[in-house]
């Protein structure tokens, strides 16, 4: 298996807990069964694919049957001929970004300029406030009082915490461990506390905690170029593209 297969292999495995997957060949969707957000619901297309217009369809009546918009988020080496069919299908790109990754050696501590920072992980008491915190960062509103936060702990994976007086300031999570490899998530910052090198204290501090966990290889995919540097200053490196696709909201 080439390293590309490996991860696309990987992000597919990561994919399934706790999600609806329905298979809509070439692509399977991870559908979110109580979260309608975007990012938590996407496809991923088989290595190699090379969908037609009728392909495109069939997935988006099943992210439709669901609630869901329509997305993929693939690796474009692993199956270079997918962007084409979605462009002629009326889709468009989200995002194009490097997919990066660290090894245990790579890894480099962040300086960060917040006094009394503290970084630990993520509790069952500080759920509410980490699903609160990337839900609003990513454009998003803070849970209801009757949802229950999702847990980053639950299937292998885990999350940590950068607090200053009590007060959330950023977060950064990892998926579960498959193969040695894990990927870094919903990476965030609150608004006020941005510019001040949180986004790479807790990437590192949340890799770390992967790398304890048993994982060789952390991944993650940046959602900018400011984003990217600043994972590049933690000890990550492109090795691949990811792209992210959807239709029109």
């Amino acid at each position: 298996m080439t390293e590309v297969a490996r991860l696309q292999s990987f992000l597919r495995a990561v994919a399934s807990p706790g999600r609806t997957v329905v298979e809509a060949p070439p692509f399977t969707a991870f559908l979110d069964p109580d979260d309608a957000l975007r990012f938590v619901n996407y496809s991923i297309p088989a290595d190699g694919a090379a969908p037609d217009a009728a392909a495109v369809e069939r997935l988006r009546t099943v992210f439709r049957k669901h609630g869901r918009l329509p997305r993929l988020e693939w690796i474009e080496q692993a199956a270079p001929l997918v962007a084409r069919a979605l462009v002629e299908a009326g889709m468009r790109e989200e995002l194009r970004t490097p997919l990066m990754s660290c090894e245990p050696t790579d890894l480099v501590s962040a300086n960060v300029g917040v006094e009394e920072l503290t970084v630990a992980p993520v509790g069952e008491a500080d759920l509410r406030e980490t699903a609160d915190l990337q839900r609003v960062a990513f454009g998003d509103t803070p849970l209801a009082a009757s949802d229950e936060p999702r847990d980053p702990r639950a299937h292998g994976g885990g999350a940590v915490l950068a607090r200053c007086a009590g007060e959330p300031l950023a977060v950064a999570a990892w998926t579960p461990i498959m193969d040695g490899v894990t990927e870094i998530v919903g990476v965030a910052t609150a608004e006020p506390w941005r510019g001040r090198g949180l986004a790479g204290a807790v990437t590192a501090a949340g890799a770390r905690a992967a790398f304890a966990a048993g994982a060789s290889l952390c991944v993650l995919s940046p959602g900018d170029d400011l984003a990217q540097r600043v994972y590049a200053r933690a000890g990550f490196a492109p090795v691949a593209t990811m792209l992210h696709w959807s239709d029109p909201d």
